[in-house]
């Protein structure tokens, strides 16, 4: 899931997000550079953001609150059961 869909979901500022997932990366001591990515900002220039896979997505809203904790599970769930219906094809 990217660091913008992240944002998009709990209502925090992307560059939020983009810091606690610096912070996250470092106290796990995972090199976030293999997560990283770009994607155009709202002017058109590029800005980074992370893809993150589930359990480093885990890891990061579990210090958000409940209801936006919950509301990246229900994306999460929503993108394997598409990813389902893909690999059934």
């Amino acid at each position: 899931m990217s660091s913008v869909e992240i944002a998009e979901l709990t209502g925090k500022e992307h560059k939020n997000v983009v810091r606690d997932i610096r912070v996250l990366f470092q106290q796990l001591g995972v090199d976030g550079l293999k997560f990283e990515r770009v994607y155009k900002g709202a002017n058109g220039e590029d800005r980074p953001c992370y893809l993150l896979p589930y359990d480093e997505t885990m890891a990061l809203i579990t210090g958000y609150s409940a209801p936006l904790r919950m509301a990246v599970i229900k994306r999460w769930r929503f993108l394997e059961e598409e990813r389902e219906k893909v690999d059934l094809q």
